[in-house]
């Protein structure tokens, strides 16, 4: 059975909003911090969890920020997409393991709205026009 962060389906990053943001990243610290008790708070693993959770709350800062952007640029919108798939795939994990909070899925999201699709898709239709290699004309 699957539990859904909301009852929004989310298509495209465009979708998103900062209560998405916080939930998946409360979620991810409270995962991680049952993580980082397991492994105590000396040695390597404990290092890596710290550094772990500081990239999770940055990550969510800067999704955070992004979002308040009211006409977000490319670059921005790329970021926008990255960032909620990086926090995304780091909470998928939790899916497989014992003992977390299971079967919770964050939807994931290519492209930041339906003309970024449609310019990809675009894309690929040119490139699989032209083929892999160049005509040289011999």
């Amino acid at each position: 059975m699957t539990t859904p962060p909301s009852d929004r389906t989310l298509i495209y990053a465009e979708d998103l909003r900062p209560g998405d943001v916080h939930a998946l990243e409360t979620f991810l610290n409270v995962q991680l911090g049952q993580v980082y008790e397991e492994v105590g708070e000396t040695g390597e693993t404990s290092f890596a969890m710290r550094s772990l959770l500081i990239l999770v709350c940055d990550s969510a800062g800067l999704l955070l920020t992004l979002l308040a952007v009211e006409r977000p640029e490319t670059w921005q919108r790329a970021a926008i997409v990255r960032e909620w798939q990086r926090l995304r795939s780091t909470a998928h994990q939790f899916n497989h393991c014992e003992g977390y909070d299971r079967d919770r899925w964050w939807n994931q999201v290519r492209h930041f709205d339906a003309s970024d699709e449609t310019a990809e898709q675009d894309r690929i239709r040119r490139f699989a026009d032209a083929g892999p290699y160049p005509e040289t004309g011999h």
